[in-house]
């Protein structure tokens, strides 16, 4: 078999939900396997529902930021999109990523609804793609502040990931360059020029008021180092006794490692991680499984609220248009002359 027909079969298993699925349910059942399921579920009982309805609460009002800092990029053109609008958009984003392979998924959904709410295109487009980037690096950012606060710890599994981080942040850095500099092919449609030239002004907005990105990117860690200490929280009720440095450096890591499009939203892959990277901790694999199943429960809380108010939003905006029948049979008015 060629080595083209090998990548187009595996894309392809890859982009099937089942196939995703069933990696979640294998990478799920190796951990469950190797630890007793008792000592999982006392992992998990630690946990209060008050305080496990705390973490969803405070997870959904951190992505009721993330709202705000989509909208700085995502405003750039001429058209500007309400708040509200982009809420509903980005929480559909949320909800979306919990039948997905990786985040980028959700992006996808969330600016394709902006688009279609009458948000201009460029913009969308190239602030969904920064904004995401942005949390990315603060990801990146928060691994080196754990890392410089626990030297030594940094294993040669988180010492890749960052590496690879670095360089997709290079290549990000060269392909704007690029775009903004190399005029547009002869061959591409006109519609294509000018979706380019218009994105170009976007990006050219965005280097004259730099501010944006330094706001933006100070949310994204806002939002970010607020997940890692909730996640803290939801160790420290485990029973999972670690300097708060730590978590700064194997949380990053974990959703990092769930960002692989290889599994069903993560599940499963975020486990494995926390699993590995606190395990070097000496935490035992079934606290580390215990809070990662935890906040797999938040996320899976705060996409269904998500995707709730998306259809209750939808269902309230549907106004019942008149039945022509009955127009058709209504007689019409007529003017009498007095």
């Amino acid at each position: 078999m060629k080595v083209g027909n090998a990548l187009s079969i595996s894309k392809a298993v890859w982009r099937r939900p089942v196939a995703r699925f069933l990696t979640s349910l294998c990478i799920l059942g190796i951990l469950l396997g190797s630890m007793p399921l008792k000592d999982l579920w006392i992992t998990v009982k630690y946990v209060s529902p008050s305080l496990w309805a705390f973490v969803v609460l405070a997870f959904i009002l951190g992505h009721c930021v993330g709202v705000a800092k989509w909208r700085l990029f995502i405003n750039m053109g001429q058209s500007k999109l309400p708040y509200l609008v982009a809420f509903r958009c980005y929480f559909a984003g949320l909800f979306a990523n919990l039948f997905l392979p990786s985040v980028a998924g959700g992006d996808v959904i969330r600016a394709s609804l902006a688009i279609q709410c009458k948000a201009e295109k460029e913009a969308v487009i190239f602030g969904t793609v920064l904004d995401r980037f942005l949390d990315t690096s603060s990801l990146g950012i928060i691994i080196l502040v754990g890392a410089f606060h626990s030297p030594g710890s940094l294993a040669a599994e988180g010492r890749a990931i960052l590496v690879s981080l670095f360089i997709a942040m290079i290549i990000f850095f060269l392909c704007l360059f690029v775009f903004l500099v190399l005029p547009v092919p002869g061959f591409v449609s006109m519609r294509v020029r000018e979706m380019i030239g218009g994105t170009r002004i976007i990006i050219k907005r965005l280097i004259k008021s730099p501010e944006r990105a330094f706001a933006g990117l100070a949310l994204a860690l806002f939002i970010q180092g607020a997940f890692v200490l909730l996640n803290a929280h939801l160790g420290k009720a485990c029973k999972i006794d670690l300097p708060l440095h730590v978590w700064f450096l194997a949380w990053p890591l974990a959703k990092l490692s769930a960002m692989l499009p290889i599994s069903l939203g993560g599940l499963g892959v975020r486990e494995m991680a926390l699993a590995v990277f606190l395990g070097r901790f000496g935490v035992p694999i079934s606290n580390a499984v215990g809070v990662g199943l935890l906040w797999e429960t938040v996320i899976a809380a705060a996409g269904g609220v998500g995707g709730i108010f998306y259809f209750f939003l939808i269902a309230k905006n549907k106004r019942p248009e008149p039945d022509p029948i009955i127009i058709k049979t209504i007689p019409p008015v007529r003017k009498e002359i007095s």
